[in-house]
């Protein structure tokens, strides 16, 4: 007897093409873009980031880390230039191996980072003790994630000491299960920097910004340390998930087990993001929460009975390349939105007494340099 294909079997051809269209600007880069240059070109700024890894170390010069996964956690200091003519939305990246610090971003230093010498780092950055922990997604190798929270730190005015906890993506368009458990086996690792950051007396406030499947390695993280301590610590007061990959109904369970006492949540989402679109088809149809429309129901009124949320609607901007999946920090109207509530949101979370306090849910649609904003009554 002749087998007969799987409705999946059947559709894998369809599911190849649509991806390679749809993310095909993802696709992976040279690996030895960290060829450290020595000094930044004069007019150069420079972004300090600690990157923190449960990749397997690289012996080629430049690549640092692969994307295989290691038993343990490994650091490294990395100093960026940002060329002088960088443009605020746009990650001028290097074109080749040997990067052109005049118009593109380059590692100026790379150092292995013992967890002494991480605290070191930590007691050199004016922050305050304000910590931002960048969490990247799917299809990411780690250069790749380094220049992104580069760029990052730069275009936004954010006071904190950018570190960047790097899971081990494959970096491969078709390699999106094994990204999935790569996040999946990377969650005790996160834990446990956040645990350290949490427990030292150096650090004063954790804001985590995850995107796309880095949202499913944050929320598991946080879910675990709801369970172990009955609540995720204080310190954590922002978590932003941007384009986030996460099945609808598993993020209710996770977002529930946090309890009241949670951090502020913003959400990032964008009905046209098309990466989302393609890990919907991988998941059945089932809605991934970086795609929904936060004006439709049943989501309006499930976002506005949730207490200290945000949901920024990207679905009317342009930007975040051919798959749209890259919106947060593409689009000059995020970024300038970003700008002008940074400050707002500072001098408002500092009159809050608790994290359970929060004002209600908020949902902002951005588009046509337009900001409208619908707030619980």
């Amino acid at each position: 007897m002749i087998a007969m294909p799987s409705r999946l079997q059947r559709a894998l051809p369809a599911i190849v093409i649509t991806g390679a269209l749809l993310l095909g600007g993802c696709a992976a880069r040279t690996p030895s873009l960290l060829m450290p240059i020595g000094t930044a070109p004069e007019g150069a700024k420079t972004v300090d980031i600690l990157a923190i890894s449960t990749r397997q170390p690289s012996d080629l010069p430049g690549q640092i880390y692969t994307g295989e996964r290691s038993p343990g956690i490994s650091g490294r200091i990395i100093q960026v230039s940002v060329p002088p003519a960088h443009q605020p939305g746009r990650l001028e990246w290097p074109s080749d191996s040997k990067s052109d610090p005049q118009k593109e971003f380059a590692a100026v230093s790379v150092k292995p980072a013992t967890p002494e010498e991480a605290w070191a780092w930590f007691g050199r950055q004016e922050t305050d003790g304000r910590l931002l922990i960048f969490v990247h997604g799917y299809n990411t190798q780690f250069a790749d994630a380094v220049f992104r929270l580069a760029q990052i730190s730069e275009d936004l005015p954010v006071v904190a000491a950018p570190v960047l906890f790097s899971w081990p993506s494959g970096g491969e368009l078709m390699g999106y299960l094994y990204d999935r458990e790569s996040a999946t086996y990377s969650r005790d690792a996160l834990e446990m920097v956040l645990t350290e950051a949490i427990e030292s007396d150096k650090v004063s406030q954790i804001t985590i910004l995850a995107h796309s499947m880095g949202s499913y390695v944050t929320m598991e993280t946080l879910r675990q340390m709801s369970i172990r301590h009955g609540r995720v610590s204080a310190k954590v007061s922002d978590v932003i998930l941007a384009a986030p990959d996460l099945d609808l109904d598993v993020f209710e369970q996770q977002f529930t087990s946090l309890g009241q006492e949670r951090p502020y949540f913003t959400f990032i989402v964008s009905a046209d993001d098309r990466a989302l679109r393609l890990s919907k088809m991988l998941a059945r149809g089932e809605q991934r929460l970086g795609a929904l429309d936060p004006s439709q129901e049943p989501y309006k009124s499930r976002i506005q009975a949730t207490p200290g949320i945000r949901v920024i609607d990207l679905s009317k901007v342009s930007g975040g390349g051919g798959a749209r999946h890259s919106k947060f920090a593409e689009s000059e109207e995020m970024l300038q939105f970003a700008n002008q509530t940074l400050k707002d949101d500072a001098v408002a979370k500092s009159e809050r007494t608790s994290v359970g306090e929060l004002a209600g849910a908020v949902i902002v649609t951005l588009g046509m340099g337009v900001a409208k904003l619908s707030e619980k009554e």
